[in-house]
């Protein structure tokens, strides 16, 4: 064959190839419109919470107790660690009904 049937030969090829480009490219067109629209939403959103992060009043220093009655803040401490120790009996007496009221039968059946 002549040199100029192989130049048409491949010539055809890489229009066919940029037209196949062309329409991969044109279907993702669609989605990179959504992409941009929800990339949009969320910069707006971005920047709402930027400016409240820098709005955000300072926080002051805790009040120094070390000149309070020591009495009061351990009749404090007490009563938070009675209330801890209260829901850690409630959170076993709940444990130990619910392993009271357990069915084994038919929950292992190749045991």
């Amino acid at each position: 064959m002549d040199a100029w049937v192989w130049w048409l030969i491949w010539t055809f090829l890489g229009l066919l190839a940029l037209g196949t480009w062309l329409i991969i490219l044109l279907g993702y067109r669609k989605a990179a419109a959504s992409l941009a629209e929800s990339a949009a939403k969320l910069l707006a959103l971005s920047e709402q919470l930027n400016d409240a992060a820098n709005a955000a009043p300072s926080k002051a220093h805790p009040k120094d107790n070390l000149k309070d009655d020591p009495a009061a803040l351990i009749a404090e401490r007490s009563e938070l660690l009675k209330g801890r120790a209260k829901r850690k009996e409630d959170r076993a007496r709940r444990l130990v009904a619910r392993v009271k009221d357990i069915k084994v039968e038919g929950r292992f059946k190749d045991v």
